[in-house]
């Protein structure tokens, strides 16, 4: 099976002058430079620091043309990345290097001198190279590629036995540990796959990333153009400011995104740049309730998109049929969906019961070194997502929640997502998270967690109920209301609710 590494390395060699990356900051790079690089990275790997199939290597830095020069690297020879979130602490990032057993550290030269330090602390690292700047004790990116004799690497083989192409680790928000899931390298070669079945993705195509690669969404719509001999237009860190600037100038034709860059876009005062761009279709994730705002803001179809880690390509929304409010659309071709009640019986149509995907649909084999967390997830051929959801009469899959944010309050099951987007609406609502609060009478009752908009007051429960009258049903509405300063998410945006449940717990 040929991996990304050969994918660009053909493209190469039909259009070596053909722009591949093109960023702001950090230059660009063609076809033919991306896979010289990426191939005399391999060579290093293999004749510098003797790595080779089922090492893995660890990446932490934010979006660099050098961040896919090191993926294509480690795919030529069989190593597996392990993505990681630029903003994690030292403490964090210690538990992914030693959990993955990560060989070597690729990272700029702002964490350089940390990945230094936590090199000297985990067994399993050997080296830590810098991608941009020298500094003492890593090793430079552009000495490692001079070094190697020219066209090093690009007459390798496809390698056999080669099982995973990523590591990623998922954000923790139910239970605060990140969990490794194994990604295989077919879904590099070919993730292009379910973006030409959402909207003919081709060699014609740029791709926007302003999300970090270290997530799946980014990483998603970096690799689904190279893997097309397409383009990636990329931001090494959001930029609201220079956002649509971006766009007018390098003229990407598709986005994926999440939803709180969205919410950040959709706070600028209009103007005409973003409505004279180049983008033929938006991907928010995660914004079917404002999507029709989106659409009509800045004239573009949108899709939304249900997936998770684990599960890659869930759902999508179909560009040529009528949205259905609330859906997430139907499954890839390839995936299997059914929803199943508590008593492993299949849902009826129109009850919601928890989201499952059949493994040998989606690729999942388990989390690593996590016996009891793949035990969980797995129900004979099935992976549970921990979701529940309902589908209707013609296979639309509808989100409910998920079933650790479920509130269940006297006997009733309560979507935090519903009572979230209703709240959301009022005009002092900047932001908000709803959790459960333990209620000795009812079991549980709402709370609310509320980010104040500026100049506004925090609002009143009867605020609340006027507001969200014929919405939501009185009991849906929050007897706890609660201002916080900024809701605690991970860097991708998902809010991490069992912090929020720690405030009436103190677990």
């Amino acid at each position: 099976m040929p991996t990304l590494f050969d994918v660009v390395r053909d493209f190469s060699r039909m259009w070596p002058d053909k722009q591949a990356i093109l960023t702001q900051d950090d230059g660009h790079r063609t076809y033919g430079e991306l896979a010289a690089h990426g191939g005399a990275v391999a060579h290093q790997f293999q004749h510098r620091f003797g790595f080779g199939l089922g090492d893995r290597a660890c990446i932490w830095m934010r979006n660099r043309p050098q961040y896919i020069e090191c993926q294509l690297g480690m795919q030529a020879v069989g190593l597996a990345g392990v993505p990681t979130n630029p903003e994690w602490s030292d403490a964090e990032l210690e538990f992914v290097l030693g959990h993955s057993r990560s060989r070597i550290i690729f990272t700029e030269a702002e964490r350089a001198e940390r990945a230094v330090a936590l090199a000297a602390a985990v067994d399993s690292v050997d080296a830590v190279v810098s991608v941009d700047e020298p500094v003492d004790g890593a090793l430079l990116l552009a000495d490692l590629i001079g070094e190697a004799p020219e066209g090093a690497g690009l007459d390798l083989p496809p390698v056999d036995g080669f099982v995973e192409g990523n590591v990623l680790y998922t954000s923790g928000t139910t239970t605060g540990r990140p969990k490794a899931v194994p990604m295989s390298p077919e879904l590099f070669a070919g993730g292009a796959i379910p973006y030409e079945e959402m909207f003919g993705l081709s060699h014609a195509d740029r791709s926007l990333v302003v999300t970090p690669l270290f997530h799946g969404n980014a990483m998603g719509g970096a690799m689904s153009a190279l893997s097309r001999g397409a383009g990636v237009v990329m931001q090494r860190k959001f930029s609201v400011s220079r956002f649509w600037d971006l766009v007018d100038l390098y003229r990407p034709t598709y986005f994926l995104t999440l939803v709180p860059i969205v919410n950040i876009l959709m706070t600028l005062p209009p103007s005409p740049i973003e409505r004279s761009h180049s983008l033929r279709v938006m991907i928010p994730l995660g914004c079917a309730p404002i999507i029709d705002q989106i659409e009509e803001r800045y004239g573009v179809p949108c899709m939304d998109w249900y997936g998770m880690t684990e599960a890659g390509s869930g759902t999508y929304t179909r560009l040529d049929e009528p949205r259905r409010p609330g859906s997430v659309g139907k499954p890839f071709e390839g995936s299997v969906l059914r929803i199943f009640l508590p008593d492993g019986s299949e849902a009826p149509t129109g009850e919601p019961g928890e989201i499952c995907f059949l493994r040998s649909s989606i690729g999942f084999r388990g989390y690593i070194e996590d016996a009891e967390a793949t035990d969980a997830a797995i129900s004979g051929d099935w992976f549970r997502t921990g979701d529940l959801g309902y589908v209707d009469d013609d296979g639309y899959l509808y989100f409910v929640d998920r079933q650790k944010d479920i509130v269940r309050r006297g006997g009733e099951n309560l979507s935090t997502v519903e009572v979230e987007t209703a709240l959301r609406t009022h005009p002092a609502v900047a932001d908000v998270a709803v959790v459960a609060r333990p209620d000795q009478v009812l079991g549980e009752t709402v709370a609310a967690f509320v980010v104040v908009a500026d100049g506004c007051d925090l609002p009143t429960e009867d605020e609340l109920r006027a507001h969200t009258d014929g919405e939501l049903a009185p009991y849906k509405l929050p007897t706890t209301i609660e201002a916080i300063d900024k809701l605690p998410r991970t860097g991708t945006g998902k809010v991490e609710k069992f912090r929020l449940r720690q405030h009436f717990t103190g677990a």
